[in-house]
């Protein structure tokens, strides 16, 4: 791996705590900013956002199928034509859209809303929640690629894998954030679905979901939705899903990386054995600081190789 100058490093390490900041701002802060747009939208004489009974979120911690959900919704909830620039067009980013001030009542009902919100600062009220866990390992892959293709990180899978357990990434522990939702796993208004089961057999699961949101699936449409869901389709359109199209490419993103495979056990290409290992050790801390209520405590993460020092930016956000 090529060595990282100075600048380098610091350049990473600043953007890391800029994006740490302002991802856990939107993250601490969704009802705030719905409380916020009611009063910046009182002041131009309308609401930006008003609640409806009907809306639904679609919840899950990054690169665990969100986007895959946003599809499934909407083609599950309109006519599925794929005449639209982005699908943030009529499934929004629900945080984004209400820091922008984008006005959500004009969307039809039911709305469908993406957010990565743990259930603490998700909306609360009539709504419906659709929540993806994915296994762990593979989540922690693909945000590893996504935040080099996307976010220029330069640092090694060791440095990523560190930050990772610790919950030093931009929306936390994803240790936490399964386990805060999967507690409502058996609420009414909480479904709470697994990514590989989807994988494997969305057909079964699609009338399932239909149910849950209260909208049929007209029998033409069946093997329609099937065909624009799947990863094939979806990645021969990866630019309508994109959500950060236009400026990644600015920041010379690699066309084509936002939908990357879509793979069960992706992980076994990346993590070695010990890698693995501490993946599992640091799981189970995590569960035994949730019964504790302390910050669970980690040993140094075992190192992949030593052709390079990795990222020293990412390194400092370690050790905080």
């Amino acid at each position: 791996m090529e060595e990282l100058s100075d600048l380098d490093g610091l350049t990473w390490h600043l953007y890391s705590q800029c994006a740490r900041r302002a991802s856990g701002f939107l993250r601490r802060s969704s009802r705030a900013l719905t409380k916020v747009a009611h009063r910046l939208s009182r002041l131009g004489g309308g609401l930006l956002f008003v609640p409806r009974p009907n809306d639904i979120y679609i919840v899950s911690y990054p690169r665990s199928g969100t986007t895959w959900l946003q599809m499934i919704l909407y083609q599950l909830t309109t006519d599925g034509n794929m005449d639209f620039d982005h699908i943030t067009e009529f499934v929004p980013f629900f945080e984004r859209a209400l820091s922008l001030g984008q006005n959500l009542n004009a969307l039809k009902s039911p709305r469908v809303f993406k957010t990565h919100s743990t259930y603490r600062q998700v909306p609360k009220g009539p709504f419906k929640y659709i929540y993806v866990a994915r296994n762990g390992r593979d989540v922690l892959t693909s945000y590893f690629h996504f935040h080099k293709s996307h976010l220029g990180f330069k640092g090694t899978p060791d440095d990523f894998l560190q930050a990772f357990v610790r919950g030093k990434l931009g929306y936390g522990s994803w240790f936490q954030h399964v386990a805060e939702w999967k507690k409502h796993a058996d609420d009414g208004s909480v479904l709470f679905l697994q990514y590989e089961e989807l994988a494997r057999d969305l057909g079964e699961w699609l009338p399932r979901i239909a149910t849950f949101c209260g909208v049929g699936i007209p029998p033409h449409r069946q093997d329609e939705i099937l065909e624009r869901c799947s990863f094939a389709y979806m990645k021969a359109h990866e630019s309508k899903f994109d959500f950060m199209n236009q400026v990644l490419l600015e920041r010379r993103f690699v066309e084509g990386a936002f939908i990357r495979q879509g793979r069960m056990n992706s992980w076994t290409e990346l993590l070695t054995d010990s890698q693995n290992q501490f993946f599992e050790d640091a799981a189970e801390r995590w569960r035994r600081a949730e019964v504790s209520g302390r910050r669970p405590k980690f040993p140094k993460a075992p190192r992949r190789s030593t052709e390079s020092d990795g990222d020293p930016g990412i390194r400092r956000l370690i050790e905080e």
